[in-house]
């Protein structure tokens, strides 16, 4: 229900056509639906078959239009399917911050440790370290798609290792 309740329902539909202002206005209704849709997909481990399809449109980034390089593309995925990720992604994370297994350096998606934080917090460790007459040495590395090229199976394998309860990774 809280997830239904902080939909945007100006975001636009996946294939499913199924638009989020709808899923928001019948909220009251659908939520046991669909609690008992998510608990077969995960138990049957399989998805809708619209909820692995995408609508995939150009998205224009920046410099001259007339360049193919100048546009990112973008996947309009099922909204079910991205309600259904939430609670996937919300189990992890409590199970990360309850088991203490984030590192003090992880920052970027974990609530109250920024990206903007983390910057402040190695500004202070680099002046520390230069008014003491220490010095900095840095390697600066682009994971920009990271995700998109690791080995899921790996992914979930490295899950197992830390007692996230995962079915099978085969």
């Amino acid at each position: 229900m809280k997830i239904l309740e902080n939909l945007n329902v100006s975001k636009s539909p996946g294939p499913d056509e199924l638009r989020p202002k709808i899923l928001y206005e019948t909220r009251m209704k659908i939520t046991t639906p669909l609690k008992l849709i998510f608990e077969a997909s995960l138990k049957l481990k399989e998805l809708p078959h619209y909820w692995v399809n995408a609508n995939i449109s150009a998205v224009y980034k920046k410099s001259k239009k007339s360049e193919l390089c100048n546009y990112r593309p973008i996947s309009l995925t099922s909204i079910l399917c991205k309600i259904m990720e939430q609670f996937i992604w919300d189990y992890i994370i409590q199970h990360f911050l309850h088991n203490n297994l984030f590192s003090k350096n992880q920052y970027g998606f974990l609530k109250g440790r920024s990206t903007t934080l983390q910057l402040l917090h190695i500004m202070e460790e680099w002046t520390a370290a230069l008014e003491n007459g220490g010095q900095i040495n840095t390697i600066y590395a682009d994971f920009e798609k990271a995700f998109d090229k690791v080995p899921h199976h790996l992914l979930l394998k490295e899950l197992q290792s830390y007692n996230v309860k995962i079915r099978s990774v085969d």
